[in-house]
């Protein structure tokens, strides 16, 4: 590789898509204080930072094709052999073993880390590990346990245990399981040592969502009357208000010096949680403490680094972790009929199955509708438009503040991307602009009814990225505030100069929806096949409706997506069986 890359050839190849100026701040850093000379290292150091910010936990140096698009093919079929990395890396100043303290972290096989992704991964595998040592081990499932009330069996199972895992789609009884699991633990809990419960989750509407399952369980199940009070006493809060988030910082209150005092700790929407924040909360729980961790493994992973919820599931279904048997996954659905064309639209996502998604698409159901896009033709997105178009006035139109920001989850529109012609801005703003001009007079910045989504973390304001809100007149005043859902389901009011970086939520993409549910979806999907589609993508967009599900996009191109899994390089479930050495 030296022969075709050198230090001057470095500078023009990272001024170019995917490297960005971080990247070039992290090469001139090896550079300078660690006399970083190799170009090789250097380019792979840049790429472990382009790794990251797709979501891997490290840079696979054995695998150069993962950059096709970044490099140029002569690098490419110049590229080192693992024995060589080995070699070039063994020989780095700023490249060493995990207790070297560098900048890099190199580990056998090919994986090249940043420092801190490192000891995130191995802190928390640690972390696992003895928690789940201490346990009873799991037994082999019978006949008859595999047969019993899935429901039952996980209720049973996290009450043996100090940490489980509940896995399942929309409408599998998940947060009913975890309310038997707390009912359990009241019902059999010492009279004068009532024990301190907690629920959490990623961002304020998922928290919200996890309180108003909880309630409405309590209303709907047999609940011994003498515990109702207890259950709808357990705080429902975001993750990072559960650990006390410090403003402007990376860390926490609460941690394994000062962990929390809960001794049981729900948390919902797990397959957001990226594995920095994940290792975070597990060294905050205290070890005699309980953790159960709920979400859907099919769902997309967080939008940051880590798979960490699906690689958990994979550790707790092979019988050699440490973590085997700390799991259930809910299959039967409460929430559609079999029949529903949303609930098969998600079995064959999940499947894989190309030919029963494609006879899906063929007809309109009561449930579901499908819109092809033409990718020879112009796209015509007016029937999209409209779509938001109406929900947007059925909320101006709905009369109260609380009638309004309720119907912001009657609708939505989704889509893979933030930019481009189909992104999430593109889509906002000129739905933004058709609205305004219909508006006898707009000339600020907001109007009441906006949807707007919350893109930063604000500990002051206790708002966090992902959270939505609507922009609507106080009653007293008659001044437009932002308004937000607390997870008491109560609206707190924010003054718009307060706001942290916002953007409109006419459309979201699809990560952003995640923690979220809407009466009607519709999914906006290119006409062109695309190696960023992928079936995650699409089963976690169907998976958003509750009612109604419209798909806009090419048969062909989604059945090509669906065939399309996205593995994250990640060594969490090898660490957790490593931990055993």
């Amino acid at each position: 590789m030296t022969g075709n890359i050198d230090n001057n050839s470095i500078d023009r190849l990272l001024r170019v898509e995917p490297f960005t100026a971080a990247d070039r701040t992290f090469v001139s850093f090896l550079q300078d204080t660690y006399q970083e000379a190799d170009p090789r290292t250097l380019l792979a150091a840049a790429l472990c930072l382009v790794s990251t910010r797709n979501g891997h936990s490290f840079l696979d140096v054995s695998q150069p094709e993962q950059f096709e698009n970044a490099l140029p093919e002569e690098i490419q079929d110049d590229w080192p052999s693992p024995e060589e990395w080995d070699r070039l890396f063994e020989s780095s100043p700023s490249v060493g073993e995990p207790e070297d303290a560098l900048p890099l972290v190199y580990t056998k096989p090919e994986a090249l880390y940043l420092n801190k992704y490192y000891f995130y991964e191995h802190a928390l595998s640690r972390a696992i590990f003895d928690r789940v040592d201490r346990d009873a081990k799991p037994k082999q499932p019978s006949e008859d346990d595999l047969t019993s009330d899935l429901q039952l069996r996980a209720v049973s199972a996290a009450l043996s245990n100090t940490l489980f895992l509940i896995s399942g789609g929309p409408g599998t009884g998940k947060t009913t399981t975890v309310l038997k699991y707390l009912h359990s633990i009241l019902a059999n809990a010492d009279e004068n040592a009532s024990p301190r419960i907690a629920a959490a989750a990623p961002t304020g509407k998922a928290a919200a969502r996890l309180a108003e399952s909880i309630q409405s369980g309590i209303n709907r199940l047999d609940i011994d009357e003498s515990l109702v009070a207890q259950l709808r006493a357990v705080p429902c809060m975001t993750i990072h208000r559960l650990l006390g988030g410090i403003p402007h910082r990376a860390r926490f209150k609460r941690h394994r010096s000062n962990p929390l005092e809960h001794d049981v700790i729900v948390v919902d929407e797990c397959s957001m949680i990226d594995l920095p924040l994940m290792q975070k909360l597990v060294e905050a729980i205290r070890d005699d403490a309980s953790l159960v961790l709920l979400g859907d493994h099919h769902q997309l992973s967080s939008v940051e680094v880590g798979s960490v919820f699906g690689d958990l599931n994979q550790a707790a279904n092979d019988p050699e972790s440490p973590l085997y048997g700390h799991s259930t996954t809910l299959e039967k659905t409460y929430r559609f009929s079999g029949d529903s064309s949303i609930f098969r639209l998600c079995q064959a996502c999940k499947a894989g199955d190309s030919l029963s998604f494609l006879s899906l698409l063929e007809n309109s159901y009561e449930d579901f509708d499908f819109h092809a896009l033409d990718p020879q033709g112009k796209t015509n997105l007016e029937p999209i438009l409209a779509q938001i178009e109406a929900a947007h006035q059925a909320r101006t139109e709905s009369g109260t503040l609380q009638s309004a920001y309720r119907a912001l989850g009657r609708f939505i529109a989704l889509t893979p991307f933030n930019k481009g012609p189909f992104g999430a801005r593109a889509i906002s703003h000129t739905v933004d602009q058709r609205i305004r001009k219909r508006m006898s007079s707009v000339d600020t910045e907001f109007h009441a009814g906006m949807p707007i989504i919350v893109l930063e973390n604000n500990y002051d304001l206790e708002l966090f990225n992902g959270d939505i809100g609507i922009v609507w007149p106080d009653e007293e005043s008659g001044r437009l505030f932002a308004w937000f859902g607390d997870s008491e389901n109560e609206l707190k009011r924010v003054h718009l100069d307060w706001l942290p970086k916002h953007d409109l939520a006419y459309c979201l993409t699809i990560h952003k929806s995640q923690g979220s549910e809407f009466d009607h979806v519709a999914g906006i999907f290119p006409p062109e096949d695309t190696e960023f589609i992928s079936r995650e993508l699409v089963y976690t967009c169907c998976s958003r409706a509750r009612q109604r599900f419209s798909l806009f996009g090419n048969k062909d191109a989604l059945a090509s997506a669906i065939q399309r899994t996205v593995k994250r390089a990640t060594r969490l479930e090898n660490q957790i069986k490593a931990a055993t050495e």
